[in-house]
């Protein structure tokens, strides 16, 4: 059975307008009829009305990634605290530094792997720019590290 076939199957039991106006929001406001979808579309559509059962391995690849995503990401945040760009309990000053600063310009958590990976390296260069500069009298890495190593007897 063809996509489209398969689609007007599912699409069979509602009224007309309802399907037009699916689909018409579904395309961006490009068309409201089945016929006129691009394959690439019908595919999109039926993935949502007829997900596809997953292998064990499928599952378990996904659970894998998931379980490293979640180590790096926790990797970045603590050395995002470390280097004073994540304040703790507050990531507000932290989102607008992966907005703006980082090398991917979007949140956290809409990063792949490798991604993740290479935002980690930004922030050891961060890192250890900032512990080149403690070295250099009255720059605000130096200021940061004299207030940590205060001794209040």
């Amino acid at each position: 059975m063809k996509p489209k076939e398969k689609l007007k199957e599912i699409f069979s039991n509602k009224r007309p307008i309802d399907v037009a106006i699916e689909i018409n929001g579904f395309t961006g406001y490009k068309t409201t009829l089945i016929d006129d979808l691009t394959d690439d579309e019908v595919v999109k559509l039926l993935s949502i009305y007829v997900p596809t059962d997953k292998t064990v391995e499928e599952e378990n690849n996904d659970l894998k990634n998931q379980l490293l995503k979640n180590g790096w990401v926790s990797k970045i945040l603590k050395l995002a605290e470390e280097t004073g760009i994540k304040e703790p309990n507050d990531f507000h000053k932290f989102n607008n530094w992966m907005y703006v600063s980082s090398v991917f310009k979007k949140h956290l958590n809409a990063h792949s792997i490798e991604e993740l990976q290479k935002v980690f390296l930004q922030l050891q260069g961060v890192k250890s720019n900032n512990a080149k500069s403690a070295k250099k009298p009255m720059t605000k890495a130096w200021w940061e590290k004299s207030t940590k190593n205060i001794n209040l007897n």
